[in-house]
């Protein structure tokens, strides 16, 4: 794996190359090791949002993926950042890459003047955003027939 991974950022309607890479390694790891149907993974909200994706530039293999959208809450007079799909190739798991996504995502959701972040977390996932500051909020539900958590982060 190279050091000088490199990150992209973009809307699918920019970039369909990378969007078309992103989808590969969710349908990866979302579709064939968990077992979420297809119709569940892909979404209304894929257009809108605005994505993440790490690439090997000596493979150019995906790595890591994630994406955001603006969330209205009814009690938030301004936008939420959504993150979702938040995905790392078996092959590269355990190396930070996921934080790396993350990190840069909150950093461009912080700049871009959101004052919170919110996720559905898997359970057993959970420590995970953990590390990076958010908090578990209310209870359990199910998501695909996977444990969640709702997590929060507030910059």
């Amino acid at each position: 794996m190279s050091k000088g991974l490199q990150m992209l950022r973009f809307r699918p309607a920019e970039s369909p190359e990378a969007f078309v890479k992103a989808q590969a390694l969710r349908a990866t790891v979302f579709i064939e090791e968990q077992g979420i149907p297809p119709e569940l993974e892909w979404d209304e909200f894929d257009a809108e949002s605005l994505h993440w994706l790490l690439i090997d530039p000596e493979t150019g293999e995906a790595v890591a993926t994630a994406r955001l959208l603006p969330y209205q809450e009814a009690c938030q007079a301004r936008p939420v950042a959504k993150i979702g799909r938040v995905a790392v190739s078996r092959a590269t798991r355990g190396q930070g890459l996921g934080e790396q996504v993350m990190r840069e995502i909150l950093a461009y959701a912080k700049a871009e003047g959101f004052q919170q972040a919110i996720l559905d977390a898997q359970t057993r996932a959970m420590p995970f955003y953990e590390r990076l500051g958010f908090v578990k909020e209310g209870f359990e539900f199910m998501e695909a027939g996977i444990p969640h958590y709702r997590m929060r982060l507030v910059f």
